[in-house]
C-alpha cells in the first residue's frame, strides 16, 4: 500500500480500496458512491455525448459492480463503520445493497432518491432517461436516536458542478455528510473519484479518509480537497443544509 497523501484533516490513499480498508482505523461513517450496475454503465456509455449535468460526457472508464462485489464491499463497510453506511447506487442494485447490509447485521431503510432533472443517462441506452439515483442508508444498532432524517434529495440551483462523469454534486455530498455525521466525525469514501465527499468534509468540519484507484483521478481529488481545506474559515459554524437553503425543509 502506498503512503497516503495528507491534506489537512484528509488522508488520501491511491490504490485498491479492498486492499486498503482492512488496514484503516474505524470511522464514524462510510459515505460512498461505488460503480453502478452493468446495465447502467452500458446505457451511459451508449448515450449522447452532450451531458446536461455539469460534467464532460465520456465513457465512465471503470467496471460495473457484480453481485460478488456488492457482498465484498458490504463486508468491508460493516467492518469499517461504527455508525452509518451511506451507499449510492442505481435502481438495479439498490435492493441487493440493502439486503447485503441487512444480512450483516445493520439496520437498513428504504432506499432514498436523489432526483436530478435533466440528466441524460439511460439505463439501457433507449427510452426515458433516468433522473434518479438511489441512496441506501444503514446504521449499526448502536447508532440510534438520531431523530427523523430527510427522505430524499432534490437537485436545486447550483448543483451542476460535477468534476467528472459519474461524480456527484457538491451540494448533495454536503447534505449527506451533515445528515449522517456530526462535527469532528471521520468519514470514509472507498471510491472517492474526484474527491467531492472529501471537499464536503473540509467545508463542514469533518475528517476524511478517501481511496481512489486511478492515478489521474486521484491527483484531481488531492488538488480539489487541498483547495477546499485552504478555503475553510478558521471558525466554522454548522452551515445550513442545502435543503434548508432552498426552503425544502
Amino acid at each position: 500500500m502506498n503512503s497516503p497523501v495528507i491534506v489537512g484533516d484528509a488522508t488520501l490513499y491511491l490504490g485498491d480500496c479492498r486492499e486498503i480498508l482492512p488496514s484503516l482505523p474505524k470511522v464514524d461513517a462510510v459515505i460512498t458512491d461505488p460503480p453502478y450496475s452493468e446495465q447502467c454503465h452500458t446505457g451511459h456509455d451508449a448515450g449522447s455525448r452532450a451531458g446536461n449535468d455539469g460534467a464532460v460526457r465520456s465513457t465512465l472508464g471503470y467496471s460495473a459492480l457484480t453481485q460478488a462485489d456488492v457482498l465484498a464491499l458490504a463486508d468491508a463497510y460493516v467492518a469499517a463503520s461504527v455508525s452509518w453506511v451511506v451507499w449510492m447506487t442505481d435502481s438495479n442494485l439498490a435492493m441487493q445493497v440493502r439486503a447485503a447490509l441487512e444480512q450483516r447485521g445493520l439496520c437498513t431503510f428504504s432506499p432514498l432518491p436523489f432526483y436530478q432533472p435533466g440528466r441524460s443517462i439511460r439505463l439501457s441506452g433507449d427510452g426515458p432517461s433516468s433522473w434518479t439515483d438511489w441512496i441506501v442508508v444503514a446504521r449499526t444498532k448502536a447508532a440510534h436516536k438520531w431523530g427523523t432524517l430527510p427522505g430524499g434529495y432534490i437537485a436545486g440551483p447550483g448543483w451542476n458542478d460535477k468534476a467528472l462523469m459519474g461524480g456527484k454534486p457538491t451540494a448533495l455530498m454536503d447534505a449527506l455528510v451533515m445528515d449522517y455525521t456530526r462535527l469532528g466525525a471521520t468519514v470514509l469514501d472507498s471510491h472517492m473519484g474526484a474527491g467531492t465527499t472529501g471537499i464536503s468534509c473540509m467545508r463542514t468540519g469533518r475528517k476524511f479518509i478517501g481511496c481512489e484507484i486511478d492515478p489521474a483521478t486521484f491527483d484531481i481529488a488531492c488538488h480539489r480537497i487541498e483547495q477546499a481545506y485552504n478555503q475553510r474559515p478558521l471558525f466554522m459554524p454548522e452551515p445550513l443544509k442545502p435543503q434548508e437553503q432552498l426552503g425544502l425543509i
